[in-house]
C-alpha cells in the first residue's frame, strides 16, 4: 500500500548494539455471490507447502495466517539494532539458513546474521522504489528468494544472494504468495495478477490477468486454491485453471481497499477498507459479516488456523475477532491520547501473544489476554510488517531506516 511517512525523534536506549551500514556488493459486480467460474481451481494449489523457514513470506504464508510455532518476546529487550541506510518500509522475512532478509526503499536487499545484525550479503536492485510499499520477499523450500524489488521487477536470488533470473511487471511488484505445485502468485500496482511456475532450474509465467484498476493488495490463497486480491473498491476472487486465471466474483465496497486480505481455513476472507468497516466474505462472494471499526485501515488482516482474526485501524485500535461471525473478542485501545496510526499487520505467536508497531514510533507486545507485555519507543514510525524468528526474536523495521531485533539475549 502507499503511505505518507512521518519521522519521529530518535529515541534509543543506552547499551543497545547499533550496527553500521556495510554494503558488499470478467464477471458481475455486487455484494452477493458473483458468477464466473466454479469454486477452486488447479488441483493441489490450495494445499500450501510446508514453510521453508521460521517466517518465509509476508504474514508467514499465502493465507496470511501468522501460523508460527515460535513464542515471541515477553520484554522489550533489544538484541541488536541495525541502520540499513534507507527507510525499512518493506517487511523482513527469514531465509532457509536463518538469515534475516530485509529490504529498504533505497532498493537494496540485505541478508543479515540473526545473531549480530551484520551483513552476510547485499543485493542492490539498481535504483530506489518508485512508490512506498510494505512488501516482503518470499522464500521457497529450495532456498530461492523471490524479492519484489525496484524497477517493477521480481528478482530470484539463491540463498547466497546471487541473481538467478528477473521477471518484469507492468508496475511495482507486491508481496508474492507461495501456493502448491510450484505455483507463485504475484500482483503489481497496475492491477495485473500473474501465476508463475518456479522450480530450482528456472521459471515461466503461466498466465497474466488484467483486473482493471490499481492494486495495493498482495494475493492471498484459500484452501480451495482460490486467489484473492483487490483493486480500487473491490475484493476479487480468481480461479487458476492451470493455463489461465478466471475471475469468479467481485465483492464491492464503498471506498478504496489498500490492504491485503487473509483467509481462514473454513474459507472466510477477512478484509479491511477505507470505509470504516472490516468485512468477512464467504468463498462464494457473499458477505458473512460487516464490522464497523470507525476509521480506515492500512493494517492487513491476519487469520490464525483456529479462525481468530486480528487487525488494526488508523486510530491504533487492535481487534481480535471471530472470523466466522465477526464477533469482537477483544479490542486493545491505543495508549496515547492521540491516534497511534497502526499500519502494520499483527504478528501472533504460538501463545496468541500479539505484536505490532505504530506510526507514532512504538512497538507493542500484548499477551493473549490483552495485557501489555511492553511498549518500546523506537526512532520513527513503523509501517513495515514484522517477522518472528524461530527463537522468538521479533524483527521490526522503521521508516527512519533502522531494523530492531527484540528478544531474549
Amino acid at each position: 500500500m502507499t503511505r505518507a511517512q512521518s519521522i519521529a525523534t530518535l529515541r534509543l536506549s543506552a547499551g543497545v548494539l547499533v550496527v553500521g551500514v556495510l554494503l558488499t556488493g470478467c464477471t458481475a459486480t455486487g455484494t452477493g455471490a458473483g458468477s464466473g467460474g466454479a469454486a477452486g481451481g488447479l488441483s493441489g494449489v490450495g494445499r500450501l507447502p510446508a514453510p521453508a523457514s521460521a517466517w518465509p513470506s509476508a504474514q508467514f504464508d499465502a493465507r496470511h495466517s501468522s501460523a508460527t510455532t515460535a513464542t515471541g518476546p515477553q520484554t522489550a529487550n533489544l538484541r541488536w539494532l541495525r541502520d540499513l541506510g534507507g527507510s525499512v518500509t518493506p517487511g523482513p522475512v527469514i531465509g532457509v539458513d536463518g538469515s534475516i532478509l530485509a529490504a529498504t526503499n533505497a532498493g537494496v536487499l540485505h541478508a543479515l546474521d540473526p545473531e549480530t545484525g551484520e551483513d552476510r550479503w547485499v543485493f542492490d536492485g539498481g535504483s530506489g522504489y518508485g512508490s512506498d510499499l510494505s512488501t516482503s520477499p518470499a522464500v521457497l523450500g529450495d532456498g530461492i528468494i523471490l524479492w519484489p524489488g525496484p524497477r517493477s521487477a521480481l528478482f530470484a536470488l539463491d540463498r547466497s544472494g546471487r541473481p538467478i533470473w528477473t521477471e518484469k511487471f507492468a508496475g511495482d511488484v507486491l508481496s508474492p504468495a507461495i501456493a502448491g505445485r510450484n505455483r507463485v502468485y504475484v500482483a503489481d500496482l497496475t492491477g495485473h495478477l500473474a501465476a508463475l511456475e518456479v522450480t530450482a532450474t528456472g521459471h515461466r509465467r503461466v498466465w497474466t490477468l488484467d483486473l482493471g484498476g490499481v492494486d495495493y493488495a498482495s494475493p492471498s490463497v484459500g484452501a480451495d486454491g482460490t486467489i484473492y486480491t483487490a483493486i480500487e473498491k473491490q475484493l476479487i476472487a480468481v480461479r487458476d485453471t492451470g493455463v489461465a486465471g478466471v475471475i469468479r466474483w467481485r465483492f464491492e465496497t464503498t471506498k478504496r481497499i489498500e490492504v491485503s486480505s487473509a483467509v481462514s481455513e473454513s474459507g472466510i476472507v477477512v478484509l479491511g477498507t477505507n470505509n470504516d468497516h472490516e468485512y468477512g466474505v464467504r468463498s462464494d462472494g457473499s458477505r458473512a459479516w460487516q464490522l464497523p471499526i470507525h476509521d480506515y485501515t492500512y493494517s492487513s488482516s491476519t487469520v490464525r488456523p483456529d479462525g481468530t482474526a486480528y487487525f488494526a485501524d488508523n486510530s491504533g485500535r487492535v481487534r481480535t475477532v471471530d472470523s466466522s461471525t465477526g464477533r469482537v473478542i477483544r479490542t486493545i485501545a491505543p495508549v496515547a491520547p492521540a491516534k497511534e496510526h497502526a499500519w502494520t499487520s499483527i504478528v501472533v505467536d504460538a501463545r496468541a501473544d500479539t505484536y505490532w508497531g505504530s506510526m507514532t514510533g512504538t512497538v507493542y507486545g500484548y499477551d493473549g489476554n490483552g495485557n501489555r507485555l511492553f511498549a518500546l519507543a523506537v526512532d520513527s514510525g513503523v509501517s513495515s510488517y514484522p517477522a518472528l524468528g524461530a527463537d522468538g526474536t521479533l524483527y521490526v523495521g522503521t521508516v527512519g531506516g533502522l531494523l530492531y531485533a527484540i528478544g531474549a539475549s
